[in-house]
C-alpha cells in the first residue's frame, strides 16, 4: 500500500535537515580553518544554531549534533588541543534545544 503524502513529509524533512546539517557543518569547518578567522564565539554560535535548526526539522538530536560538529573536529584535529572538545558540546546543546522545541511544538498541536 502506498503511503500518503502526509506520512512521507516528515521523513523527507528529516533527510533535508540532515543534508542541511552536514553542508553547514562543512561550511563552518571551512570558514573556521581560514588563516584570518579567529572568532571562536561566532563559530560556537553557528554550531549551536545550525544543530538546533536541524533537530527542529526532525533530525534526531544526536545525529544533528554529529553532522554539524564532525567536519570541524576532523578539519581541526591535527593541530588542535583540548579546546576542540568544546565544539561538539555546542552542537549537542543546540540539537537538544531544537529537539526539545520540536517536542513542545508537537505536544501543543495535539
Amino acid at each position: 500500500m502506498l503511503k500518503s503524502r502526509s506520512s512521507r513529509l516528515p521523513r523527507m524533512m528529516s533527510k533535508i535537515g540532515a543534508m542541511f546539517a552536514l553542508v553547514m557543518g562543512v561550511a563552518i569547518a571551512w570558514v573556521d580553518t581560514r588563516p584570518g578567522w579567529d572568532d571562536t564565539g561566532v563559530t560556537a554560535g553557528a554550531l549551536l544554531v545550525v544543530a538546533g535548526a536541524s533537530a527542529l526539522s526532525g533530525v534526531r538530536w544526536w545525529l544533528a549534533a554529529g553532522l554539524v560538529a564532525l567536519p570541524l573536529v576532523v578539519a581541526e584535529a591535527p593541530g588542535a588541543g583540548w579546546g576542540l572538545a568544546a565544539a561538539p558540546m555546542f552542537s549537542v546543546f543546540g540539537a537538544a534545544g531544537g529537539a526539545l522545541l520540536r517536542r513542545v511544538e508537537s505536544d501543543a498541536g495535539e
